[in-house]
C-alpha cells in the first residue's frame, strides 16, 4: 500500500474543498438567476405560463393568477385545457395545439382570441416559445397580450360608423330623389348652367351613397350579420348578363367591351348575388380607368379544381409601388391626382371585392407591366363545395360572415 506524503495529501483535500465551493457558488448563482428570471416572468403585465410536452402547467405568472382566479400552487401541473379557456370570437374553442410547440417556420399569427376570465373576459393576441433546456424534456411559453381596450375602442369606431352610416342613407337618399326631379323639370325648366349644378350635384350624393353603402356592408361582416348564400352558378350566363349591362357606358367612351368564356366551363360555387357585385366592380373600374382600348373578360380552369376569372382592360395601368395599397380600406392610389379625381371611388370597393371572394373559398391578385400599360384583375372560384373551415377566412379571424348553402339534389 502506497502512502502519501502528508503535504500532498492536504493540498488534495484542499483543491476539493476549493472546488466543491466552486459548484456551490455556482449552484447558488444558478438557483438565484433562475429565481429573479421567475421573479421577472411573475410580475410581467402580460399573462405567461408554460406547459411541458405533457401540456401540463409548470409556470403560472401573476396576470394569469388573477385573470382564472387560481394560485401558481393550485395548478402546477395540471393539464393547462383544465385551467385556460381560450375562444374566438364566434365562440369556438381553441385548442393549445395549435399554437403550442409549434416550429417558427409554421407559426401563424393568433390575433384577438379571448381570454375567459373569473369575473371578466379578455381579448389576447398569443405568442408562443419554444424552451430548449440543457437537460431534460422541452417546455412552451406563452405569452398573451392584453388588447382589450383596443378591441373595445375598434368596436365603438365601427358602431359608429355603422350608425352614421344608416343615418346618412335616408337624407342623401331624399337629396337624391330631389335632385332627380328637378333635372327632369318636375319643378320647371332649367336653365344650362343649372342643369349642369344639378347634375354634378347628383353626381356627389351618388359618390356618397356609394360610400355609405360600402362602409355598410363591411360593417355587417365585421358584426358577423352578412350571410353569403352558396350555390351552383353557370358562370358564362352571370358574365353576359352582368357585362351587357355596361353596354351604354362602353359606348360613351368608345371602347370595346368584350368576353371570351369557354362554353365547357365548369359551374362555380358561390353567391350569385355577391358574385354580380364583384363583376360589375371590377368591369366598372376597368371602364373608370381606361380611355380607349377594349376591355375583356376571360375564364379559365385551373389545376385543383378552381376557375380562374380575368378582366383586362388597356388603362392607366399600376405602378409597382402602388401594388400594396389594393385591397385595403380606402385603398386608392394616390400617385397622380387626376386619377383620384377621375376615379370618384370610395377606396373600398376592392377591399369589399377580396372579402367576397375569400369568403366564398376563392383568391383574388392583379397583374400591371407598369402605368399606361393596362391592368389585369383575376380571382378564383371553386368548383366543387367546400367545408366551412376551407372558406372562412383565417387571416382574418375579426370578419364573421355566416356562410349557408343551397340544398343540391342529385339523379
Amino acid at each position: 500500500m502506497t502512502v502519501l506524503p502528508e503535504k500532498k495529501v492536504v493540498n488534495n483535500i484542499t483543491n476539493n474543498t476549493s472546488f466543491a465551493e466552486e459548484i456551490y457558488k455556482k449552484n447558488l448563482e444558478l438557483l438565484e438567476a433562475r429565481r429573479r428570471a421567475e421573479q421577472l416572468l411573475y410580475g410581467l403585465s402580460e399573462a405567461v405560463f408554460a406547459i411541458d410536452e405533457d401540456y401540463n402547467i409548470t409556470l403560472f405568472n401573476n396576470t394569469i393568477e388573477k385573470i382564472v382566479g387560481k394560485k401558481l400552487d393550485e395548478v402546477l401541473n395540471l393539464p393547462a385545457s383544465q385551467v385556460i379557456t381560450l375562444v374566438r370570437e364566434n365562440g369556438e374553442a381553441v385548442d393549445l395545439h395549435e399554437f403550442c410547440f409549434i416550429q417558427e417556420e409554421d407559426k401563424q399569427r393568433i390575433d384577438g382570441l379571448i381570454l375567459k376570465g373569473i369575473t371578466n373576459d379578455y381579448y389576447v393576441n398569443v405568442h408562443s416559445s419554444i424552451i430548449y433546456p440543457t437537460q431534460g424534456k422541452q417546455e412552451c411559453l406563452v405569452t398573451m397580450v392584453d388588447v382589450t381596450k383596443e378591441k373595445q375602442l375598434e368596436k365603438a369606431k365601427d358602431d359608429f360608423i355603422s350608425i352614421t352610416s344608416h343615418e346618412l342613407r335616408t337624407p342623401m337618399t331624399i337629396i337624391k330623389s330631389y335632385l332627380w326631379m328637378l333635372g327632369a323639370g318636375k319643378g320647371g325648366n332649367l336653365t344650362p348652367k343649372q342643369m349642369e349644378y344639378v347634375q354634378k350635384a347628383a353626381q356627389g350624393t351618388e359618390r356618397m351613397l356609394a360610400l355609405i353603402n360600402d362602409m355598410l356592408s363591411i360593417s355587417r361582416m365585421e358584426q358577423g350579420r352578412m350571410e353569403i348564400k352558396i350555390e351552383k352558378i353557370g358562370l358564362l350566363d352571370c358574365i353576359s348578363d352582368t357585362l351587357s349591362d355596361f353596354d351604354v357606358r362602353c359606348k360613351e367612351k368608345n371602347l370595346t367591351c368584350k368576353w371570351d368564356i369557354p362554353t365547357e366551363i365548369p359551374q362555380v360555387y358561390a353567391d350569385k348575388m355577391r358574385l354580380n357585385e364583384i363583376i360589375i366592380n371590377l368591369i366598372g373600374n376597368a371602364i373608370k380607368f381606361t380611355t380607349q382600348g377594349e376591355i375583356k373578360v376571360t375564364a379559365e380552369t385551373i389545376p385543383d379544381e378552381f376557375v380562374k376569372i380575368s378582366i383586362q382592360d388597356s388603362g392607366k395601368g399600376i405602378a409597382p409601388e402602388d401594388m400594396k395599397r389594393l385591397f385595403h380600406k380606402f385603398g386608392r392610389l394616390n400617385y397622380s391626382y387626376q386619377t383620384v379625381a377621375e376615379s370618384g371611388g370610395t377606396g373600398l370597393g376592392l377591399y369589399i371585392v377580396k372579402l367576397y371572394i375569400e369568403h366564398m373559398g376563392g383568391q383574388v391578385g392583379v397583374s400591371s407591366r407598369g402605368l399606361n400599360q393596362g391592368t389585369t384583375f383575376w380571382f378564383t372560384l371553386p368548383t366543387k363545395e367546400l367545408k366551412a373551415s376551407q372558406i372562412n377566412n383565417e387571416n382574418d379571424p375579426e370578419l364573421m360572415v355566416k356562410i349557408q348553402r343551397e340544398p343540391t339534389y342529385t339523379k
